[in-house]
């Protein structure tokens, strides 16, 4: 494919609708009506990339191609016509059909799906007669949609892997607001680069010192002059025990520093990734995760106790080296720095190749890691299914990947260090040839040429240096980036800033006209409303896919309404504090999730204040106490990762005595029943009955005979609500979807019986 057309499709709001198009739409689409939808068709059928807009204007979706003003069309929307989308790989199709015949067909590629989606239901509502759909982000502030990931400098399409522009790298901006992080240690920061300069600086007393013994004490052949050379190598040996002490207080000082900054990092970075929704979890791999906190931060640890120093050393004995030289032979050193600019030339061009191998490696090195994530936490599957081999082969196929990366990258790097150092070597060349004749004529003296040729390597090593240093001001730089990207993605659930005081929940929830969707285009529920009176007990049934774990997410404002608003007490949850809040509400999960840990520690997770009476008091309840002491450790016996040595209704009981012993004014049960069998179903029944007294429950369960119990049943159907009353009223509604639900699901249970 061709280059993608990207000049001014993008604003700093994200994807719009450019005015002369808008305008050229609004006159062809008659009446002069704004827009209500609008996207762009950016590849033909043959892979080539085009600029084609469809905007609908009324009823008419108007087709206009900048480039060509006679092509612009107008395509009626009414009950013969029928608008549908063809989901593909690498492109997609939006076909317009009239009486069962193709009429028109555009196709986009992936990043304009959102677009046409909308689109699509804009359309199919126009041609249907019902209202026009509105999307939202799913917070209270439209965000840039996900699948626009366009840089507003560069204005490219940025990589799936990176939350900024890699391309836009603002190496000194990261490196000094990663330096910044360094202000509360400034006093062990600032001993130690001292110490550092210091340690430079004495570095050029050595070859001065030489200087004056050859010429003052050797040249003359002068005996008398003894006394003046052990008075010279008495300061040879003070500016060596001098630059021992310095070295020592620079280790010192700062490799602890850089130690606390990157636990810094570290802590921030992991304590920003605990305020963030599920839609961010959603959207990065936890291997990507984990790698981002635990292994660029020790990468930027390094960089700040060593790599940063040592730059600051090599510049600070570069200037020193050149203020000696040139106070000492001013032509002799022009001749010296001729190899520089070369140098800087060849080491601009090496940074850019290495940039782009530092983010493919990462980029590799992620995937590599989101297989180790998959598989070990899942290695029970892997087993039962044999599969060890193909997760073996996947993990060594992109461990060879990120090998064949790190491998391209030392060829760049090896072959840029020879380079250099034959630059180098040019410029040692070049003293002799200046300096070797004029010796001889004795224009210099032999102590000058011997303290120019140590102060030269001098000047050589820390320019080497400073190359050397450009790979690991990459990678800080590149990791920085990563880590600086968790910590500045915006929340988009918090609390307000003035929110309302709610000490206890009674526990009354209502939901007016509440609407929501997950990309901000596909409704997972539409306008919803129902009231649950605090202390009542609400099932939810509905098939698979009609949204009823979305509407317990959204009760525990794991994301936000899209439309309308949820009540507790009468309050906008959004106006709630969200700790306040959340710390009343308890969920009990299909799959629990035990952390790695005694079984004590599991159950007083919620409320780690609790004492060890109220513990087995709330595992006697949830009906866990017999099988706990039946271990040989009782309550201190280790439950092992995920708790996978328990079984699952055991798990299941650890998870309803913490929500027992949390005692929230909120319940939340998921398919708490599910998958366990019909035995350990009653104790887990008879657990629930004791959780859910004097407390507003709202239950998911696709047994439909568990929630009998149930004051009333809310039927859920393509998101939408189509029912609500008793189970007694619903059952004896043949027509009803809950009845047929019923009927189906007993039949079942009859043949597996059989």
């Amino acid at each position: 494919m061709a280059n993608p057309p990207t000049d001014g499709f993008y604003s700093e709001q994200g994807f719009e609708l450019p005015s002369d198009v808008k305008l050229l739409a609004r006159n062809s689409g008659g009446n002069g009506d704004d827009p209500t939808a609008y996207a762009l068709s950016d590849v033909t059928a043959n892979d080539v990339f085009a600029r084609t807009w469809l905007v609908l204007v009324g009823s008419n979706l108007v087709v206009v191609d900048p480039g060509d003003a006679a092509g612009i069309r107008t395509l009626s929307l009414d009950v013969e016509s029928a608008v549908s989308i063809v989901e593909g790989r690498g492109k997609s199709r939006l076909r317009i059909a009239r009486q069962g015949k193709l009429e028109e067909e555009f196709h986009y590629t992936r990043r304009q799906a959102r677009r046409f989606s909308e689109l699509e239901q804009h359309c199919s509502a126009v041609i249907t007669g019902e209202p026009q759909p509105r999307f939202q982000s799913g917070s209270r502030e439209e965000a840039v949609p996900a699948d626009e990931r366009i840089c507003r400098k560069c204005n490219q399409l940025m990589p799936e892997w990176a939350d900024s522009c890699p391309r836009c790298l603002q190496k000194r901006k990261i490196i000094l607001r990663l330096v910044g992080y360094a202000k509360p240690y400034k006093t062990s920061a600032a001993i130690g680069m001292v110490a550092a300069s210091l340690l430079s600086l004495l570095m050029l007393v050595p070859p001065v010192l030489t200087k004056h013994l050859i010429d003052d004490v050797l040249a003359p052949l002068d005996f008398s002059r003894l006394g003046w050379m052990y008075a010279l190598l008495g300061m040879l040996a003070a500016v060596i025990l001098a630059r021992v002490v310095c070295t020592h207080f620079r280790l010192k000082y700062l490799a602890v520093v850089g130690e606390r900054i990157a636990h810094d990092l570290r802590t921030e970075a992991y304590g920003h990734l605990h305020k963030l929704s599920l839609s961010f979890f959603n959207k990065k791999p936890t291997g990507q995760l984990i790698s981002r906190i635990s292994h660029d931060t020790d990468r930027l640890w390094d960089f700040i106790a060593f790599g940063l120093i040592e730059i600051l050393m090599s510049l600070v004995t570069i200037l020193g080296v050149c203020v000696v030289m040139f106070w000492t032979a001013p032509t002799l050193a022009v001749l010296t720095l001729i190899p520089i600019p070369i140098g800087i030339i060849m080491t601009y061009y090496h940074t850019v190749r290495m940039r782009r191998f530092f983010h493919r490696i990462w980029r590799k090195w992620s995937r590599m890691t989101a297989t180790l994530s998959d598989a070990i936490p899942g290695i029970r599957v892997v087993k039962a299914f044999t599969q060890e081999d193909r997760e073996v082969s996947k993990f060594n196929s992109r461990s060879k990947d990120v090998l064949d990366e790190a491998v391209r990258l030392h060829h760049e790097w090896t072959g840029y260090w020879p380079k250099i150092t034959l630059l180098l070597q040019m410029g040692n060349l070049i003293i002799w040839a200046y300096a070797g004749p004029r010796i001889l004529q004795q224009e210099f003296t032999l102590g000058t040429f011997v303290m120019f040729s140590s102060l030269i390597w001098m000047f050589y090593g820390p320019v080497e240096q400073l190359g050397m240093m450009n790979r690991l001001l990459q990678r800080a730089a590149t990791s920085a980036q990563r880590v600086f990207e968790i910590i500045d993605t915006p929340l988009t659930i918090y609390t307000p800033t003035n929110p309302v005081a709610a000490p206890k929940i009674e526990g009354r929830i209502t939901f007016e006209s509440v609407s929501f969707s997950y990309d901000g285009v596909k409704p997972t529920l539409t306008d919803v409303s129902f009231d649950v009176k605090p202390g009542e007990m609400i099932g939810l049934v509905g098939p698979s896919g009609s949204g009823k774990t979305t509407l317990v997410n959204i009760i525990c404002r794991f994301y936000d309404v899209s439309r309308g608003r949820i009540l507790i007490d009468g309050v906008d949850v959004r106006d709630l504090d969200l700790h306040e809040m959340r710390s009343q509400v308890g969920m009990v999960l299909q799959e629990p999730y035990l952390f790695s840990g005694t079984i004590l520690a599991n159950i007083s997770y919620g409320n780690d204040k609790a004492d060890t009476d109220d513990i087995i008091r709330a595992a006697k309840a949830a009906h866990a106490h017999d099988f706990v002491v039946g271990f040989p450790d009782g309550y201190d016996t280790m439950v092992g990762e995920r708790g996978q040595t328990l079984s699952g209704g055991e798990r299941q009981r650890i998870s309803i005595a913490r929500a027992i012993l949390n005692n929230p004014r909120i319940l939340i049960l998921d398919e708490a029943t599910s998958s366990v069998d019909t035995e350990t179903e009653m104790k887990i029944q008879e657990a629930i009955r004791h959780l859910v007294k004097g407390r507003t429950t709202v239950a998911i369960a696709h047994r439909l005979s568990t929630l009998q119990a149930a004051d009333r049943l809310m039927v859920l159907e393509k998101g939408k609500l189509v029912q609500l009353d008793t189970y007694d009223e619903l059952i004896n509604d043949k027509d009803g979807l809950y009845a047929r639900l019923h009927k189906t699901q007993t039949e079942l249970q009859s043949i597996f019986a059989v």
